[in-house]
């Protein structure tokens, strides 16, 4: 978008310029301290290094400040100090006097996360700002201008107070405008993740960072390497019109880019990358037929190529996709529902993410918060990709009304799971199945044994703690009605987490991934003894390849040969 007249546009940066009451300017090594008007606290972040033994920056302070102290040190402009024990947390007496009267007496601290501040005035439509980033170990950026929103459902509701956010980035006419930040992609358009409603602030980014770590890659990954099935992010400590409103995840969105997916032929009008995210909960068996002149079916939305953009729209993919699946699930047709589910999805992807659903047992992620991916319609595959978002009603989290205990136990079984492919896939066809359950198993070896997976939630926190994030996040926000006016205790919930993991890997082990026990004969793991475990014999015995040992060797020598077929065919034949 761009705005009208460029006198247009800088009216209204005069106007946000006007609204923020700016303080006055101090650097540590070149780094930004960051004014709280609530607390009356600076707040720099400087490089991890700082906090490991006696610091001694450089500092340098606006020329309208004098008499300045830091810890009792007088400092004069470019001064070089001595700061001992530099912890999370810590808090040094800052005092100064300012042109005109005013003296400073508050207290400085230190981060290494990332500190962003956004200026500007906010609701449901864009409107423009300014955004800095005070990167520890990078060139700080300030005051890019950038058009500036409230985002989320519940989440965006009229009372909340901590909320998500939409940046794009312009340029000094109001043009798009890319930037990179903190090493991921170079865009214009970012997102800000509050994690309002989760008391470990961090579910989300640590589960998709896990998704990215354990989710195989799209089928396309093959054309295009540069495709990215997640939303990368760092957690940073946000500064909103100069109040310190903590914790927040800088995300990037996941969209045609982050995918890879083939532009939109405008010339032509010719559809070729698609995207459609899942809105809300669309639970149901029936649904009505698509139109194309609508953005919206069955609480999906056209996500690429933007309707504003492109209308009439094209569903016909995305509904086939679901329309084939649930009428084979109506005749139990499981052969033909396999091969449907290999037509219309890429099944290594949709595994994973059932698995990842199921171990996370994440509750909004099930027929919600779901991106699904079309490479290109034009080539004829019509394989979708599986994409996760917002996962914070996770691990046991109880944030959303409605949810008792019984719902978010870690032994709940399966019977919250309703979306069709994901449900058939793993309960109706034989071959998805043991391919889920054998998948399972190869990441209890990796990303998702319990050790490993805890530790990653565990390290995450350890980041907020250390870093003095934690504290300030639940000095800020305890008692807020966002969190039901509860006391927010970052490290008691990391402890319930732990426990819930544990506890959830061991029910998941023993009744939902489970192995199936040995039955010799039964070469193809299929649950019976047939002539197709005949041929799947004959076939390893000729060819090689991989095969389920402790089923195969039938008549018990040892060894996997002709000898095994011949037994298996009188067993088939004789029954002995």
């Amino acid at each position: 978008m761009r705005f009208p007249t460029s006198r247009f546009f800088m009216a209204a940066i005069a106007m946000v310029t006007a609204c923020v009451t700016w303080a006055q300017a101090i650097y540590f090594d070149g780094h930004k301290a960051v004014h709280d008007n609530l607390t009356d606290t600076w707040l720099c972040s400087v490089p991890r290094e700082a906090f490991e033994s006696e610091w001694m920056p450089v500092v340098t302070f606006d020329s309208t400040m004098t008499n300045v102290t830091i810890d009792g040190q007088a400092v004069l402009n470019e001064d070089q100090i001595i700061l001992q024990g530099v912890t999370g947390g810590h808090l040094y007496p800052l005092r100064a006097n300012i042109e005109g009267g005013e003296v400073i007496n508050g207290n400085l601290t230190f981060t290494w996360l990332p500190v962003l501040e956004l200026n500007g005035e906010f609701g449901n439509e864009y409107s423009m700002g300014t955004v800095s980033l005070n990167d520890p170990d990078g060139t700080s950026k300030e005051d890019m201008l950038a058009k500036l929103k409230w985002r989320g459902g519940i989440t965006n509701n009229g009372d909340r107070h901590k909320r998500n956010y939409h940046i794009k980035f312009v340029d000094s006419i109001g043009e798009k405008k890319n930037r990179r930040l903190l090493g991921m992609r170079k865009d214009n358009h970012w997102k800000l993740d509050a994690g309002q409603i989760d008391p470990l602030r961090i579910r989300n980014r640590v589960a998709a960072d896990l998704w990215l770590d354990m989710s195989r890659d799209p089928w396309f990954k093959s054309i295009d390497s540069t495709v990215i099935n997640g939303s990368r992010g760092r957690v940073t400590e946000l500064f909103l019109n100069g109040e310190y409103y903590g914790i927040y995840g800088l995300i990037e969105p996941v969209d045609r880019k982050q995918l890879g997916l083939v532009k939109h032929d405008t010339v032509n009008n010719v559809f070729h990358g698609q995207q459609w995210v899942s809105k809300q909960w669309a639970r149901t068996y029936t649904y009505p037929y698509y139109n194309n002149n609508s953005d919206m079916w069955n609480k999906n939305e056209v996500n690429y190529p933007e309707f504003e953009d492109v209308h009439p729209t094209d569903w016909s993919t995305f509904y086939n996709s679901f329309e084939f699946v649930r009428r084979n699930d109506a005749v139990d047709d499981w052969q033909t529902l396999a091969d449907s589910l290999d037509y219309y999805y890429d099944t290594p992807v949709m595994e994973d993410y059932f698995i990842l659903l199921v171990t996370l047992q994440a509750l909004d992620n099930e027929t919600k918060n779901i991106y699904y991916s079309l490479y290109d319609k034009a080539s004829g595959d019509k394989r979708l990709v599986y994409t996760p978002w917002d996962l914070d009603v996770s691990l046991g989290a109880k944030t959303l009304s409605g949810l008792t205990n019984a719902m978010v136990q870690p032994e709940r079984n399966l019977d919250w799971v309703f979306n069709l492919p994901l449900v058939d896939m793993f309960y109706g066809s034989v071959p998805h199945r043991k391919q889920i359950i054998d998948r399972y198993w190869e990441l209890r070896e990796t990303w998702l044994d319990t050790d490993n997976l805890i530790a990653r939630f565990q390290a995450a926190v350890d980041e907020l703690e250390n870093s003095g994030a934690a504290a300030r996040e639940e000095a800020r926000w305890s008692g807020d009605s966002d969190i039901n006016g509860k006391t927010l205790d970052i490290s008691a919930e990391m402890e319930y987490v732990a426990n819930w993991i544990q506890r959830r890997m061991d029910y998941l082990d023993a009744n939902i991934f489970v192995r199936p026990a040995v039955l010799p004969g039964d070469v193809n793991e299929d649950g019976i003894i047939d002539i197709s475990d005949v041929t799947t014999l004959i076939n390893y015995c000729l060819c090689g390849g991989t095969i389920n040992v402790a089923n195969s060797d039938y008549d018990g020598s040892g060894a996997i040969d002709i000898s095994d077929v011949t037994s298996l065919i009188n067993y088939l034949l004789n029954g002995n």
